[in-house]
């Protein structure tokens, strides 16, 4: 069941008045980019794109940090959620999730990397889940021409920043020609996150209406890879109607299946095509 706006009947208790979620807002929060920017190069490739989040966010590398352990789009709105053993060794990102951290601690957290000239449809994130909570996000690498665009309006989250928005407005992202990059958390309303909203800048963004129209063309740009689970399944069914490891590589390309390394941070190459090599490095446990 669902209201007239959209929003799930029934869904969690909504935010205090006066605190709804707004497009676009800037923390005053100090944000330590050098080291933002430290930990996510030492995050090694193969933690890459093992999770998945539907076919809305085309484009897009994804890490879940913490969250669901079942490798699909619901560990992102998991009720039971655990930390990735990777976060221990990113101890910067991990104190910005704490508890004591500056927004009171995150219920989930996950990197999002987008392709160079890369678009995430217009949609909305009506999940219960997500109504009593803000999605904080950390740039940690950008470039001026990235947009995300919300009910209209287009902004620039800056590096070097913590900024959020109306996650439940529609919205979608345009892309620059560089890698777009942002450490994000969704937070449930707390008495820190009440004192940084507080705090915190509003800025409108920019009326584009190009942009809009890139968004809700309906078109990907580029699928993204779809995440361990699915190849897993696909990669035993295969292997069971007598396919080596040769041949369900050409399958995965007939299909137009990116490859789980399709961009690869300080390369140029794009890794756009499957071989037996790398459908041996799906991981099946």
């Amino acid at each position: 069941m669902y209201n007239a706006d959209g929003s799930q009947a029934g869904s969690s208790p909504q935010l205090p008045e006066g605190y709804g979620k707004r497009s676009f807002l800037r923390f005053a929060v100090p944000v330590d980019l050098p080291r933002l920017q430290q930990e996510y190069a030492s995050i090694p490739e193969h933690a890459w794109m093992a999770s998945y989040w539907g076919t809305i966010h085309c484009s897009v590398g994804m890490l879940l940090l913490r969250g669901g352990q079942n490798g699909t789009e619901h560990d992102f709105f998991a009720d039971d959620v655990a930390d990735s053993p990777l976060l221990d060794s990113l101890p910067y990102i991990k104190s910005l999730m704490a508890a004591d951290g500056p927004f009171g601690g995150a219920h989930y957290g996950f990197l999002f990397r987008m392709e160079p000239n890369g678009l995430t449809q217009a949609h909305r994130d009506m999940m219960a889940k997500w109504a009593d909570m803000y999605r904080i996000h950390f740039p940690i690498q950008s470039n001026s021409r990235a947009r995300l665009i919300s009910d209209g309006y287009a902004q620039h989250f800056a590096p070097g920043h913590a900024w959020s928005f109306d996650n439940g407005s529609r919205h979608g992202v345009v892309n620059g020609s560089t890698e777009r990059v942002h450490f994000i958390m969704d937070v449930k309303f707390n008495d820190t996150l009440k004192q940084q909203i507080d705090d915190a800048e509003f800025i409108q963004g920019e009326a584009r209406e190009d942009l809009v129209r890139k968004i809700e063309a309906g078109k990907k740009d580029k699928a993204s890879y779809p995440g361990d689970e699915f190849m897993r399944n696909a990669l035993i069914q295969l292997r069971r109607r007598g396919m080596n490891d040769k041949q369900i590589a050409n399958t995965f390309n007939a299909k137009k299946i990116p490859t789980r390394r399709y961009y690869i941070k300080n390369r140029r190459e794009h890794v756009k095509k499957w071989n037996a090599a790398m459908v041996g490095e799906i991981p099946l446990g």
